[in-house]
């Protein structure tokens, strides 16, 4: 298809887009393409327009060539200003260069200048310091001249002189002339030092090897003939410190030690004085306080007399803090006495210790303020004296072992059935099986009134309120005690830590009875009420030296802190220390219990001799009155048992006997528990080898606990050793029913030998007495000891009969349905028999 649009057409949209930018409005133009033959159209519009533009510039640049010449000519005039601003720069650079070297040469000239004054100024200063060295030259040929004169005195204020001027510090120390002067000073300080040194050696000559020091006069051959010079000189020259500390340190080694430090033999340094010595010549057994002070009084009088004031006052300032400390310490704190006795003697040497205090005082000595501060502190001295004394007694006691055995007697009344048959005996006597003798039951309103009687002495009247028992809060189940009891470790043990698990503690025998299954519900039905009666008790058990000793240090400190309250001794000098005294029973006790545990585990049976010594202890601390009578027979209180709180130790003492018996009958549990394991449950228990492991293990089960009742027969009281003997026979009793419950099926063979094994533990029962109706008293004193018989029983026993003791008897008493069915269910084979038995048993379980 042909284009419709003229080359004009063209050559016009190009020039508009050339000179406006603008783009054709026709859409065919803009698509289309530019074909060659529009090229000289284009081309010559173009140059018409080339040719339009340049007519125009013509017609503008005439219009303003008046403007344009302006414009020259300030142009050419501006040039000629430039150049000359350039001219006038080139005359300020060059003026500027000047200036420069002007500068230059003027440092220069001064840096100069300067030189010359330094070097003028350094001539002056060496000329003066050359001028001060001739001085100080010649003034140390005086001092070496003076030196070799024995002017002394002289010298040293040169040389003090000669230290203080200038010229020794104004030139470089590397500067070989002010070394060699130095050297010099140097040389002759340590000359002038040493006879001032020869001097005071000379006036006080002290001999180590005869523990004397002699003071006298300066040699007439020195010029410095006045200790006060010497003195003067020596501390000008800091030599005077020094020398007066040795001679503290001599008098401190030589003199005082000896006479203040109390030998092996028992003897002291003698003491000799003369008019210008002191010394320690031999040895004298005189210990008294009063030739004590006596020689240091002596021994201070000599120094003060011999030595000018000037060396006296600091020689006591040094001195006197040692002399303080040693006597106080060695000779003061030995003094004090460790109990009553001796406080009239004591009080002497307390108005010597004032009187030399006094003295020093007078002597404007310092050491009576210490003297006083330990005079007022003697209270504190002597309690910690005497706590560390007892406490002392207390560790060496323990460390000794138990001592010797002794029985003591226990005596309460306590109220029963009088139908009790634990009680009762032969015609419904007062015969006590339980280890109890009957005394006088007159009176029924007898009180109960604990008691102990020791063998070989006199009847004292306790309170046992601490054996708990009249206080049932106080009373352990012992089938419980059994599952729960746990130990704990010595130290908890003896400083009473945990105090809220006391543990298992034996009961006693009213208690025992109150706890015994023969009391128990007899097929649901309570049991008509009892008669009640009262009675008195007695038993016996054994205890050790030591509670008895401790307790006698505890009686002694009580009894010194009474004394201390009565008019008497209102004036001790220890009467401030009575209340505070009272606290030290305390920590007996304390270190009692902290100790007992490892004293005691040194015998087999320690463990119940701690029980045992704990409980006469306690029952005896009790019995400290707590009120005194006046002589018109008012009853008051006295202050001291008032101060005296030992309820808070008994109360841990309780706890201690009791966690110790607990620990030992859990260690015998855990020994029981063992061996009976070696059974292995009982399984396959007619086939060997388990048959023999079997056998080892309920043999060495009776054997163990024959063993402890042999062991603690001797020990324990019969009822305590019942109590114990029961819980551990509960124990074996239990863990045997356990793990013949735990076996699914048992074997008539197994069967047979089970009730073996169950028969010879029940001859264990021969360790317990018996009732006046030849009846075993076992199931008083173990708790599960009538299930574990009647186990024997169902083991033997066929179905009806055991159908009987659940319906007609007292089975059910221990075993409950499930219980029961388990057993018939191992021991029986499936069948309508036992299922008629099960059936039957369960029907009934609703009346049990």
């Amino acid at each position: 298809m042909s284009s419709k649009i003229t080359a004009q057409e063209y050559a016009q949209a190009l020039l508009d887009h050339v000179q406006k930018g603008t783009f054709p409005e026709s859409e065919e133009v803009v698509s289309a393409e530019l074909p060659p033959s529009a090229l000289p159209a284009v081309s010559k519009l173009i140059e018409q327009a080339r040719e339009d533009v340049k007519a125009a510039i013509r017609k503008n640049s005439r219009n303003s060539a008046p403007d344009v010449d302006g414009w020259i000519a300030q142009a050419k005039q501006l040039r000629i200003d430039i150049q000359k601003s350039q001219e006038i720069a080139r005359e300020i650079v060059e003026e500027a260069q000047q200036n420069e070297r002007l500068e230059e040469q003027v440092k220069d000239t001064a840096s100069k200048a300067q030189l010359l004054n330094g070097e003028l100024a350094f001539n002056e200063s060496l000329e003066a310091t050359l001028e001060r060295l001739q001085a100080v030259q010649k003034t140390l040929d005086v001092v070496q001249r003076a030196t070799l004169d024995n002017q002394l005195t002289k010298a040293v204020d040169l040389l003090v002189q000669v230290r203080g001027d200038p010229a020794t510090v104004s030139v470089s120390r590397s500067t070989r002339v002010l070394g060699l002067l130095e050297a010099k000073i140097t040389d002759l300080r340590e000359h002038v030092g040493a006879k001032l040194t020869e001097c005071w050696n000379a006036y006080i000559h002290i001999d180590s090897n005869k523990s004397a020091i002699t003071i006298g006069q300066v040699p007439e051959s020195s010029s410095s003939s006045e200790i006060a010079a010497l003195v003067n000189a020596m501390i000008k020259m800091q030599l005077f410190d020094d020398a007066l500390q040795q001679l503290c340190v001599d008098l401190e080694s030589l003199i005082i030690q000896p006479r203040l430090q109390l030998q092996q033999d028992g003897t002291v340094g003698l003491l000799e004085i003369s008019d210008h010595g002191i010394c320690v010549s031999g040895r004298s057994p005189d210990l008294s306080a009063q030739s004590l002070f006596s020689d240091l009084d002596s021994a201070i009088v000599f120094l003060r007399s011999c030595l000018p004031p000037a060396v006296v006052q600091p020689l006591a300032d040094l001195l006197m803090p040692f002399l303080t400390s040693k006597l106080i310490s060695v000779w003061l704190s030995s003094a004090v006495p460790e109990d009553l006795d001796g406080m009239e003697d004591f009080q002497d040497t307390l108005s010597l210790v004032h009187q030399f205090g006094q003295k020093l005082e007078s002597y404007n000595w310092p050491g009576r303020r210490e003297l006083v501060g330990w005079n007022s502190s003697i209270p504190n001295v002597w309690l910690m004296k005497r706590q560390e004394i007892s406490l002392n007694h207390v560790r060496r006691l323990l460390s000794k072992g138990l001592g010797a055995i002794e029985t003591v007697e226990r005596v309460e009344t306590e109220v029963v059935s009088r139908d009790d048959n634990v009680f009762a005996g032969s015609g419904g006597g007062d015969d006590w099986n339980a280890g109890w003798s009957d005394e006088d039951t007159s009176s029924p309103t007898k009180t109960t009134h604990p008691s102990h009687v020791d063998k070989g002495g006199g009847e004292d009247e306790e309170d046992v309120s601490a054996w708990g028992l009249d206080d049932d809060k106080d009373d352990v189940d012992i089938a419980k005690t059994e599952e729960n009891a746990s130990g704990a470790d010595d130290e908890a043990e003896a400083w009473g830590w945990g105090d809220e698990n006391d543990g298992e503690e034996p009961q006693n025998v009213s208690q025992v009875r109150k706890h015994s299954p023969v009391r128990s519900k007899r097929n649901g039905m309570p049991e008509a009420p009892q008669q009640e009666r009262e009675i008195t008790l007695k038993e016996t058990y054994n205890i050790t030296s030591l509670p008895k000793e401790v307790l006698a240090i505890i009686t002694q400190v009580i009894s010194d802190a009474e004394k201390l309250e009565t008019p008497n001794y209102a004036h001790s000098p220890v009467a401030a220390a009575a209340p505070d005294l009272l606290s030290l029973p305390g920590l007996i006790l304390v270190m009692y219990r902290a100790i007992a545990p490892s004293s005691y585990s040194q015998n087999p049976s320690g463990p119940m001799f701690l029980y045992n010594d704990s409980l006469w202890l306690a029952e005896r601390l009790q019995q400290f009155p707590s009120h005194q009578t006046t002589s018109k027979g008012k009853h008051v209180q006295s202050s001291t048992s008032y101060n005296l709180n030992l309820a808070t130790h008994i109360q841990a003492l309780e706890t201690f006997r009791k966690r110790a018996y607990t620990k030992e009958m859990e260690s015998q549990r855990l020994v029981l528990t063992d061996q009976l394991d070696g059974s292995q449950g009982f399984r396959n228990c007619t086939e060997y080898p388990f048959n023999s492991d079997c056998d080892i293990a309920i043999a060495s089960t009776i054997d163990r606990l024959r063993g402890l009742h042999t062991q603690w027969s001797g020990v324990l009281s019969l009822s305590v050793l019942l109590q114990a003997l029961g819980s551990l026979l509960s124990t074996i009793a239990k863990k045997v029913i356990n793990d013949i419950e735990d076996l699914a099926d048992i074997s008539e063979p197994e069967s047979q030998q089970l009730t073996a094994y169950c028969n010879r533990i029940a001859t264990l029962e021969d360790l317990f007495p018996q009732t006046a109706e030849q009846t075993s008293q076992t199931a008083v004193y173990t708790a599960h000891w009538l299930k574990f018989r009647y186990l024997a029983n169902i083991l033997e026993s066929s179905l009806v009969d055991i159908k009987y003791l659940w319906t007609e008897g007292e089975l059910g008493l221990f075993y409950d349905t499930e219980e029961l069915v388990d057993l018939i269910i191992a021991l029986f084979a499936e069948g309508p028999h036992r299922r008629n038995a099960v059936a039957e048993i369960r029907a009934r379980r609703g009346t049990r």
